[in-house]
């Protein structure tokens, strides 16, 4: 049985994974036998002070592990795998079950001694020089500084490890290196050593090869790397290459500089935003680093690196969207076919956890943020081929949700048995009318129109702004089916109107042990993060009484039974999971708070991202709780969080908001911020913005010329053959 993304929970038969890793949960054991094999704990993802730093191109992914203690894993460890591949953080190309991530390590051999990262003597952190995500690690050893550069070119599947070793003594050393090929043997069944060349290969599923760029010496499974005698103060460096089906001959024909050169150009192509906080800075560069990183050249991308190995439609619509604002427009179209390719069937379902569902606990709101998705990639690059060639496919889309067997005739609103976080009427759901199905449908509709309207679709832009229209009336309006109650947006209603306040599962003792759906006597729906979609959208006012009252009641979701920060998802009473914050969640109500106007709310959330576990490489794991696994999957690293990050900058901060025809920009500082410059890509055209405090009222300056503002928003039609803007806001 495959494990879902959060329903997999109900199943029952989810205990018996128990005894693969660990005993089950609330068994007794018998005593360990005394020479029983122990797999090393660098298998899992989450122990207490891991964090990982991502580097990858779309053929090649890897991280460096850092971690505080041997005991919570390998300190500087390096994880490897495809990107077309999936994987548990076990099944990653040099994990080793005796010793982990232990091989991985550069060992610096100083006067004859041998050194390797240690915490306390060492750093990580990115660079970016030229723009060039970098990760770098700087350690002691010995009389001697160790620094490694690593850094995957932009098209090679390859990561580059350039060593560097500085005397920082008085008196001149010796000096050399060991680096290591130990591959998975689950995946690789040959190895060969080439003593002529240099260089390991380890062959099987897939061909890993490691060589070095200057002079080396291998070993049965290591590479001496020759440093010689370093003088005093001086420094010397030796470049090493793990290539992932590259072979070394075709590594070396390209050659390291020209990888550069091309890697270079390609990060000078994305967008760019520095601001005088460097916490935000460090938001915006890794999450555009992380969304290069998580999506394989096909398009194919795993909802939770390490976690899942499953794809989603929302979160690949929503990594399309991060990716188009940042630039990424190549992995924004690639993931757009490969969902309209695999992930929709001709009657416009979409699928969830690799697979489709019923239509009575089909997921409806990806219909509506696919259809959002490839319209905001259309309007960013204007690029209709996708849209062209797709054109009948992308209609059942929108249709799907007007199926009989969902939309109600009378609201115009859409119902069925599952709810946004996918939960169903084995947790308690109860067939009715879902918040989250009702906005992104609206606003699905509604852009799908304007691209039906390109092609010509009159017919259909006319069915879907009507459905649109009454879809939102009724959702905002309606007498009885308003998502309206007590002057603030609720989660669900019944098929007869009644708002759903709890979740009442049918056999609550299915829960696994410990949860609060299994051991609460109520489990209450609201309040949920997802509640904050229409502010987010701008279907209503931000400031409006309704935004006021949602936003006050989103507080509930923090700290709810911790003391760490961060938002959860939703009512803790109803949580079939372990409870904890999720950094996702989190940044929807930032950007919700941003709208608002409530710059404490947004800085304090902010503060936590970069403070949590995660926060410093820029890698959040889905949610921050005590998980028990197994039953549960491991904890991952989540893209999505990426994508709202970069929303969050674009669409919020910076207030960029083209259309068809227009574009709209309507920034706004926070408080503390006193400056903001950024690069965007516009229909292939570069948006350069500089944002300032005004004195008195907000200026704008376009091309050298002052352009008058409308309620404080500049407008400017498009297309643009390329914008200078600065605004004093």
């Amino acid at each position: 049985m495959s494990l879902e993304r959060r329903d997999f929970l109900k199943y029952a038969s989810m205990g018996a994974l128990a005894t693969t890793l660990r005993p089950s949960l609330g068994e007794s054991q018998e005593p360990a036998r005394v020479n029983e094999q122990k797999i090393h704990p660098d298998f899992r993802t989450n122990n207490p002070g891991l964090e990982y730093y991502l580097l990858g191109n779309g053929q090649i992914l890897c991280a460096i592990q850092t971690s505080p203690k041997s005991e919570s894993g390998t300190h500087c460890g390096l994880l490897v795998m495809s990107s077309e591949h999936f994987a548990r953080k076990m099944s990653t190309y040099l994990f080793h079950p005796e010793r982990g991530l232990q091989n991985t390590r550069f060992t610096a051999i100083i006067d004859g001694k041998g050194f390797t990262p240690e915490y306390e003597k060492s750093t990580v952190h990115w660079e970016f020089p030229d723009r060039v995500p970098t990760i770098v690690i700087e350690w002691e050893a010995g009389s001697c500084l160790v620094r490694e550069e690593l850094v995957c070119p932009s098209h090679d599947s390859a990561l580059v490890r350039t060593v560097t070793i500085e005397n920082k003594s008085s008196i001149a050393v010796n000096a050399s290196g060991v680096i290591l090929l130990y591959p998975n043997l689950m995946f690789f069944d040959d190895y060969h050593v080439d003593r002529e060349r240099a260089t390991l290969s380890a062959m099987g599923y897939e061909t890993m090869e490691l060589f070095c760029l200057s002079e080396a010496t291998p070993g049965d499974r290591h590479l001496n790397i020759a440093f010689g005698k370093i003088p005093a103060g001086g420094k010397k460096s030796s470049a090493v290459v793990l290539t992932l089906n590259l072979p070394r001959a075709t590594f070396e024909k390209k050659g390291l500089p020209a990888m550069m050169k091309e890697s270079r150009k390609y990060w000078s192509q994305r967008a760019l935003c520095e601001t005088n906080h460097e916490g935000l800075n460090h938001l915006f560069h890794s999450s555009v680093t992380g969304l290069r990183t998580a999506v394989a050249q096909s398009g194919k991308m795993d909802a939770g690196i390490w976690q899942y190995n499953f794809e989603w439609v929302r979160d690949q619509s929503m990594i399309v969207l991060g990716s188009t604002l940042c630039g990424h427009t190549d992995v924004a179209e690639v993931s757009l076919r490969r969902i309209l390719d695999r992930s929709i069937d001709n009657e416009g379902r979409a699928r969830d956890a690799s697979r489709q569902r019923p239509a009575e606990t089909a997921e409806l709101d990806q219909n509506g943020q696919l259809l959002y998705a490839l319209w905001t990639h259309w309007i960013w690059t204007g690029d209709q081929s996708i849209i062209k060639k797709y054109w009948p496919k992308i209609r059942a889309v929108a249709n799907y949700v007007l199926k009989p067997e969902f939309l109600d005739p009378a609201t115009g609103l859409v119902k069925n048995s599952r709810e946004f976080w996918e939960r169903d009427p084995a947790f308690g759901v109860k067939e009715g009318y879902e918040h989250t199905y009702q906005v992104w449908n609206i606003v699905g509709l509604q852009v799908a129109a304007d691209f039906a309207r390109a092609m010509k679709d009159t017919a259909s832009a006319k069915k879907w702004l009507e459905a649109s229209s009454k879809m939102k009336n009724s959702f905002l309006n309606h007498p009885k089916f308003s998502f309206v109650d007590d002057g603030m947006f609720i989660k669900r209603r019944l098929m007869n109107g009644d708002v759903q306040k709890t979740f009442e599962p049918p056999n609550r003792k299915s829960m696994p042990p410990g949860v609060p759906l299994n051991v609460e006597k109520v489990s209450y729906c609201d309040p949920d993060s997802a509640s904050v979609y229409p502010i987010i959208l701008g279907l209503i006012d931000s400031k409006s009484p309704i935004s006021t009252k949602t936003l006050e009641s989103m507080e509930l979701l923090w700290n709810q039974r911790w003391t760490t920060g961060g938002y959860a998802r939703y009512n803790v009473t109803s949580e079939p999971d372990s409870p904890g914050s999720w950094p996702f969640a989190t940044m929807l109500i930032v950007r919700a708070y941003y709208e608002s106007g409530n710059d404490e709310k947004v800085w304090r959330s902010l503060d936590w991202l970069l403070k949590a576990p995660g926060g410093k490489p820029g890698a959040w794991f889905e949610c921050y709780a005590d998980r028990p696994v197994p039953p549960l999957p491991p904890l991952g690293i989540v893209p999505w969080t990426w994508a709202e990050i970069v929303m969050f900058f674009v669409h919020h901060l910076l207030g960029v908001r083209p259309s068809r025809n227009e574009l709209v920009v309507r920034p706004r500082l926070l408080k503390g911020l006193d400056n903001v410059k950024a690069t965007l890509l516009l229909r292939g055209q570069t948006i350069n913005i500089t944002l300032g405090r005004a004195e008195k009222e907000p200026v704008a300056i376009v091309n050298g010329k002052q352009v008058p503002l409308v309620n404080r928003e500049l407008r400017l039609p498009l297309p643009q053959k390329g914008l200078n803007i600065e605004m004093k806001v």
